[in-house]
């Protein structure tokens, strides 16, 4: 049923809470996870470099190389997935990782089509409103064009209670 689960991660503590309603299944299963972590494209990341000229002023020729925050961003999410990992591999569960570069919605769907996993698991902080129309919502993204179940875990951080 769940040969496969694909658990979306952001790399901070409340993404992380989706964990304890997926391990259960990966047991009961044999499933496989994978543990997926969006980084900023290229694209991004070159486009971040620039755009803070003040207006009227050319913009500056990139200080830092867009190659080098590349590198810097794809180690980092490396890292922080294989501490992730660890755990659920001590306990005997098959665990792949991805650190695709696209936007996170994006990325999540794809690796879903690819890999033909039979279940997305991620959190979601519930926002709605205006909040939701400007920063848009990875989960409400990913929950309409998934091509599988979606096990949505609802988390709220200390600061927004």
């Amino acid at each position: 049923m769940y040969e496969s689960i694909l658990v979306a991660l952001d790399g901070s503590t409340l993404a992380e809470r989706v964990l304890p309603a997926v391990e259960p299944l990966a047991d009961k299963f044999s499933s496989t996870l994978t543990l997926l972590r969006a980084v900023d494209s290229p694209l991004e990341i070159a486009a971040l470099t620039t755009i803070n000229a003040p207006v009227g002023v050319p913009a500056p020729v990139a200080a830092i190389d867009p190659e080098q925050l590349i590198e810097a961003e794809l180690e980092t999410a490396d890292e922080y997935l294989e501490r992730i990992a660890a755990p659920l591999r001590a306990r005997g569960l098959t665990v792949r990782l991805e650190t695709p570069q696209e936007h996170a919605a994006a990325a999540i769907l794809e690796a879903a089509n690819r890999l033909g996993v039979g279940l997305i698991a991620m959190t979601t902080h519930g926002r709605g409103g205006l909040t939701r129309m400007v920063f848009g919502s990875t989960a409400d993204s990913v929950l309409r064009h998934a091509p599988c179940p979606v096990l949505m875990v609802l988390v709220h951080d200390r600061q927004r209670r």
